[in-house]
């Protein structure tokens, strides 16, 4: 009995250790590194994410439009459409860019005064947002965007002052907003700062202490519009609205092949109901 013990463990423990493929129903998966491709791709990642705040205690996607920004000090060529954006060390570039790549031009470049940091990080993300902090001292700048939203949201220290420089497009200031028409490509953007607040312009900068407030907003306006200030008043409602978590959730009518996906914004409402 004890040979014919010792023999099934030999037999059948060469079997566990080396059995990696696991079946899902019709397929299956495994669970060891299979090895790079011929061109020596598709292997570990490397370096560690460039990560912070609520980040370092989440499993980090690595295949998101966003993904760049956890693995280089700056990235450009993000596409969260219709915004193009770049990370730079003043802060975020946005443009508009309906084919090819980022070039030189940086038509509009969010941050806040005195900001030079060489390394954006990746603060939060939730199923289709993400939010990316440049970190110096005792000071931030934080960027929210998501795919398919044309709103950028943008909040910072309690002490650091909004600064805004304009390089491209015809620039009106009406109250706290600030009108970019033909920034890029034909694009209009409206920059919404808290009710109240005063924008000051030097040269192509322009700045403002947000009115005692931390955060503002800016648009991107659907193109063909024309009546950019009708635009700006309609979207008032939704410039402070600031999303907080998205979440997907789906079921599967098998029997009627058919999928019903709910997307669900929880939201942190700035000001206005």
């Amino acid at each position: 009995m004890k040979k014919f013990s010792i023999k099934t463990i030999l037999l059948i423990l060469p079997i566990a250790i080396m059995s990696s493929i696991i079946p899902v129903g019709s397929g299956s998966y495994t669970t060891s590194f299979p090895g790079t491709d011929e061109a020596g791709r598709n292997s570990y990642p490397s370096g560690s994410p460039q990560i912070s705040g609520p980040a370092l205690n989440k499993k980090i996607p690595t295949n998101d439009w966003w993904s760049k920004v956890i693995k280089e000090n700056h990235a450009g060529n993000l596409f969260n459409y219709p915004l193009s954006m770049k990370t730079t060390n003043d802060g975020l570039v946005v443009s508009y860019i309906p084919w090819g790549v980022f070039d030189d031009q940086e038509p509009i470049v969010v941050g806040v005064s005195g900001l030079s940091v060489n390394q954006a990080k990746v603060y939060d993300f939730s199923d289709w947002t993400v939010t990316m902090e440049w970190a110096q001292n005792n000071s931030f700048f934080h960027t929210t965007c998501g795919i398919g939203m044309p709103f950028l949201y943008f909040t910072k220290d309690a002490e650091s002052i909004a600064r805004i420089e304009i390089n491209l497009g015809t620039v009106t200031i009406s109250g706290e907003t600030i009108i970019v028409e033909d920034a890029r490509n034909g694009a209009d953007f409206i920059i919404y700062a808290p009710t109240g607040s005063v924008w000051n312009q030097n040269g192509s900068t322009f700045t403002s202490n947000l009115n005692g407030n931390n955060y503002w907003s800016m648009v991107m306006v659907p193109q063909g519009e024309t009546n950019i200030e009708l635009i700006k008043n309609e979207y008032t409602e939704f410039a402070y609205v600031f999303p907080q978590n998205t979440s997907v959730s789906w079921s599967y009518d098998e029997m009627n092949s058919k999928l019903h996906t709910e997307y669900q914004i929880d939201v942190d409402i700035k000001e206005g109901t």
